[in-house]
């Protein structure tokens, strides 16, 4: 059974990492940005320990990166990482979509409200929705597989602050995401067709850069 002040702790963590992410998309803190444990603690009136934790979960995340006597920064978005990143998930995504065919465990009604989720985050133009849609289609494909390595495998990826960087990314240069959108409809058209060729295609064209 946790504990109220556990749960308190938790809840207190939760508000400073929706914080934190929120800054980051907002542009309020940008990549490079040192994060300054008093001034949140002061901010959002709670412990450092709890805005330590928060941090930790960040780190862990993806979304910052810390270094010893020097503290915590927004993670900086390098294009090799990019590549990097893209390439090992146009690995992998394509590989649990093949195992979901063999085992017949395939989301579809998963995908879909993913997709749906997706274009109303494009209609209110809230990326932090997009983005977490975004994950979850994506999620849904890995766990299509039935294999809990591949998919813990894909977490391991930090994917939150890549999708909701690269989300944001693309509203500041401008790309049309409702068709980013239609990429992911034309997936699970593919995937509802039984083409799993073709699936695979349009995963791997998805991931170019």
């Amino acid at each position: 059974m946790v504990s109220s002040i556990g749960l308190k702790r938790r809840v207190l963590r939760d508000d400073v990492v929706e914080h934190i992410v929120g800054s980051i998309l907002k542009g309020h803190l940008k990549p490079g940005d040192k994060i300054v444990e008093t001034r949140i603690s002061r901010e959002l009136q709670v412990s450092q320990g709890a805005v330590r934790e928060a941090i930790r979960d960040l780190t862990a995340r993806g979304f910052v990166e810390t270094e010893p006597y020097k503290g915590s920064r927004v993670k900086v978005l390098s294009s090799d990482e990019l590549y990097d990143y893209f390439a090992v998930r146009s690995e992998l995504e394509p590989l649990a979509l093949s195992w979901g065919y063999e085992l017949n465990r395939i989301d579809i009604d998963g995908l879909m409200s993913a997709v749906e989720s997706m274009y109303a985050g494009v209609e209110r133009k809230d990326m932090t929705a997009l983005g977490q849609a975004d994950l979850d289609f994506h999620r849904t494909i890995m766990e299509c597989s039935g294999n809990g390595s591949l998919v813990r495998s894909w977490e391991a990826l930090a994917n939150d602050y890549w999708m909701f960087t690269l989300v944001k990314q693309h509203l500041e240069d401008g790309v049309d995401l409702g068709a980013h959108a239609q990429e992911h409809r034309e997936i699970v058209d593919a995937v509802k067709a039984g083409d799993l060729d073709l699936t695979k295609e349009l995963l791997r064209n998805h991931y170019s850069l």
